[in-house]
């Protein structure tokens, strides 16, 4: 109060500087004129969520309705121009009735849009110009040494080098930090894809892919490989599970190839395997187009086989479908009976797969790499161009961050559910959860029966033929439990339209917290994916991924604390008398491991005195016959070992076409 300003413009800058370090944005707003002189003597800024909308506007259905950003908040700054020709400082309140924004999410309020455009803009500029590191004659010793600079600076940062016995560059996977921490939050489930060949020396792209809580495509890790051979994907993922603590994904999804088929399978054989929807009907297609074209009904037969509601019903309907078009043993789709568990829906309805079923979202990303990078992309140039993408990627996601936390959306119905729904979701998952609502409105119901508390029903659409009907088994009970046999929930992590019928009808009107999947709401992040609660461990066990959440957990506790100096100094207190009681018991036995085992090292160490020669253009198949691995920036003792097996005399070093036994003999 009484602070004195020349202009307003000044005031407004002043006031806005304040607000971007504060965490929120403002707006100018009433404003007073002198009735004399007609000039401005009286001015409000106030914050940009100041107000509320007007109720006709809500009401209005024919008018094109945004998020609600206003909460009615009051803080503000008026001036007043004085005597002496100042604007002086009149009113200020500090106290809002919201959340307040990081300063770095705060940049994102329209305020602080023009102040800091020219800063991104030259960031930008800066960081296209300095994409490669300058002349030379091998990309493969630049790309290592520019990994292990990468390292030096992100100690978490992880990579591997694979070359051949000439030195030639074979394979290359790399993961910054926050691309394993992204995995230990959203990687319950994968996508693996390797069909992207953009780059000049043709090498396969191989991105780990998944959904975030935006279900936005996120990306855990990426290879340039090789070629396609089993061996070289068990090489990448063994890599790939070593950099993620050993924590494996609850499913993974790929193509069809046998050799990617294998790998998982000695890779990750507690991981459920998805084949892409998208390939197995491309797939089906080509392989019976003409019985396809030949009889009309195929294509329907073929759906009701394929969206069949049990086991039972699957097995009856193809007895009936192979029978009535004649297809036999050898037959396409008699090998991909063979391998139901693997794409048929209704043999995956226990498995979380997060809205996905196809390699979409990898081939999203690989679409979103071609504003990126061209057949003529040098592999050091691939790189960084990389980065870059990835860095989009992630200032998408801060994006929606900003978004949900700064708007409401739009309800369009008069229920406490949907409200209720708003309070937990983000943005873009709870336009999902709004559409069941919608349809939970729209659907019917028969009562079946009633047995002690639990009540079963048959919902639908009243469009729906009522044999399609679905399962609705509800408890009533304090601890709310209903279950429908389409397994939305089960698959996709969000309720569907035949359990929000019954609720509507129950007149239930919030969301029980356990059908609430935490990877799906704004605080996603915030969740640790192990805790001490947790059973993956015995007493003489300390494992890499328990290591990491510690340190994730006292990261988060020294940020709360470093709010208050005296809570700071309470939990530097705290931590220098556990440090102590540590350090005694640590001749018996240590409970830390070495910083190494998360999976790269403190310090870079030097490379291999090997000269690491450019990569040989790759063929779609096929690779050099006799190879061996190296692994820079972690400890050769860490190094996954891959050796060749010869089929003659069971030796490993070579294969059967060089064996020196069999020439001998």
């Amino acid at each position: 109060m009484g602070m004195e300003f020349d202009t307003l413009d000044e005031i407004y800058s002043f006031y806005n500087t304040y607000a971007l370090v504060t965490g929120f944005g403002i707006r100018k707003s009433s404003s007073s004129k002198s009735q004399v002189t007609q000039h401005l003597i009286w001015k409000k800024f106030e914050c940009n969520k100041g107000g509320l909308k007007k109720l006709d506007s809500i009401a209005n259905t024919n008018v094109k309705r945004h998020h609600d950003t206003r909460t009615g908040c009051m803080a503000k700054l008026e001036v007043r121009i004085n005597a002496e020709g100042k604007w002086a400082v009149t009113q200020f309140i500090k106290e809002h009735n919201h959340i307040l924004d990081t300063p770095r999410k705060a940049k994102k309020h329209r305020s602080h849009n023009i102040s800091h455009k020219n800063l991104i803009i030259k960031d930008l500029i800066a960081q296209l110009h300095s994409s490669g590191m300058g002349p030379s004659s091998s990309q493969g010793a630049l790309v290592a040494s520019y990994l292990a600079e990468q390292q030096s600076i992100d100690h978490d940062f992880y990579y591997a080098l694979e070359l051949d016995i000439e030195g030639f560059l074979q394979s290359i996977f790399w993961v910054d930090s926050r691309a394993r921490k992204n995995y230990l939050t959203f990687g319950d489930v994968i996508i693996f894809d390797v069909t992207y060949k953009t780059n000049r020396l043709l090498m396969p792209f191989a991105p780990f892919t998944g959904v975030n809580h935006h279900r936005q495509s996120i990306l855990f890790g990426c290879a340039l490989i090789a070629d396609e051979k089993e061996e070289t994907f068990v090489w990448l993922f063994q890599h790939w599970l070593h950099c993620m603590l050993d924590k494996a994904p609850q499913v993974i999804i790929t193509d069809m190839d046998p050799a990617m088929l294998n790998a998982i399978n000695r890779v990750f054989p507690k991981t459920r395997h998805r084949f892409c929807s998208w390939h197995i009907n491309k797939h089906l297609f080509e392989h019976n187009h003409a019985m396809r074209d030949q009889n009309s009904e195929f294509a329907i037969d073929y759906k009701k086989w394929f969206n069949s509601k049990s086991t039972s019903s699957s097995q009856r309907r193809w007895d009936e479908f192979i029978q009535k078009y004649q297809i036999s043993p050898n037959n396409w789709l008699s090998t991909m009976w063979n391998r139901r568990e693997h794409w048929v829906p209704v043999f995956l309805k226990d498995i979380f797969v997060a809205g996905m079923t196809s390699s979409g979202r990898s081939e999203s990303i690989n679409a979103f790499f071609d504003s990126y990078v061209n057949s003529n992309t040098s592999l050091m140039d691939f790189i960084k161009q990389y980065e870059n993408a990835l860095n989009a990627r992630r200032k998408a996601e801060l994006d929606e961050d900003f978004t949900t936390m700064n708007s409401k959306p739009c309800l369009i119905t008069q229920l406490s559910i949907e409200d209720n729904a708003t309070t937990y979701y983000t943005r873009n998952m709870f336009k999902l959860v709004q559409i069941e609502i919608k349809k939970g409105i729209g659907c019917w119901h028969d009562k079946i029966s009633k047995v002690e508390n639990v009540t079963t029903y048959k919902v639908g659409e009243a469009t729906e033929d009522k044999s399609g009907w679905c399962t609705v088994l509800h408890e009533d009970s304090n601890f709310l439990n209903i279950n429908c046999d389409c397994s939305k929930f089960a698959t996709d992590g969000y309720l569907c339209k035949h359990i929000f019928h019954i609720m509507i009808k129950k007149r239930v009107r919030e969301i029980p917290t356990h059908y609430v999947l935490k990877r799906w709401t704004i605080n996603a992040r915030h969740v640790l994916s192990f805790g001490a609660g947790s059973r993956e461990m015995t007493d003489q066990n300390v494992t890499p991924l328990m290591k990491w959440t510690l340190r994730e957990l006292a990261i988060q506790v020294a940020e709360k604390s470093s709010e208050a100096l005296d809570k700071y100094m309470d939990l530097y207190d705290e931590l220098k008398r556990r440090q102590n009681d540590l350090s005694l018991i640590q001749s018996q036995k240590s409970v830390i491991l070495p910083y190494s085992e998360i999976g790269s090292s403190t310090v870079v160490p030097e490379m291999p005195h090997i000269s690491i020669r450019d990569p040989l253009k790759v063929k779609t198949k096929g690779r050099p016959k006799l190879a061996s691995r190296i692994i820079a920036g972690i400890e050769t003792s860490q190094a996954i070992a891959k050796q060749r097996t010869c089929g003659s005399c069971g030796e490993k070093g070579h294969y059967a076409t060089t064996c020196p036994n069999k020439r001998n003999g």
